[in-house]
């Protein structure tokens, strides 16, 4: 370990913040030093957060076929033993990924794309969405839909 510059390790723990900061302390603060941390409140009033059940979910896209990366450990994009991995992936019902999540099924799956399922494979559901984000918008210097 001591071969690695200090910079590249976190700290234990994520800090939390209890609501949306300013932009440009959250600038300052995370974006610049590219740290993470967990933003409580930011998104409490999206319909999503009530909506987003499993019977609302399965009724609005349970069948819906999108891509599912699949591994056998829940790592992928990572490095393991000498090579790094990729997730294989899968073309699936949103219903069966469901099925795997409420346990009725074994298996590591999840949905993950670089650029976003959510607006590449499920558009359906951008209306539970604030789709603008003012303050992060605000903070990047840019229109992020």
């Amino acid at each position: 370990m001591a071969d690695h510059p200090p910079d590249l390790y976190l700290n234990n723990s994520v800090p939390l913040l209890d609501g949306p900061p300013e932009p440009l302390q959250f600038y300052r603060d995370w974006i610049g030093p590219n740290k993470p941390c967990v933003i409580r409140n930011a998104y409490s009033h999206w319909p999503a957060l009530s909506r987003w059940t499993p019977k609302y979910l399965r009724e609005k896209i349970g069948s819906k076929v999108i891509s599912v990366a699949v591994t056998p450990n829940g790592y992928a994009d990572a490095v393991v033993g000498d090579r790094f991995v990729m997730p294989e992936e899968r073309q699936m019902s949103f219903s069966s990924v469901l099925d795997i999540i409420e346990g009725k099924k074994n298996g590591v799956f999840y949905i993950q794309k670089q650029c976003s399922n959510l607006l590449q494979e499920l558009p359906e559901l951008m209306g539970d969405l604030e789709p603008h984000v003012p303050w992060m918008s605000t903070a990047l210097g840019e229109f992020i839909p």
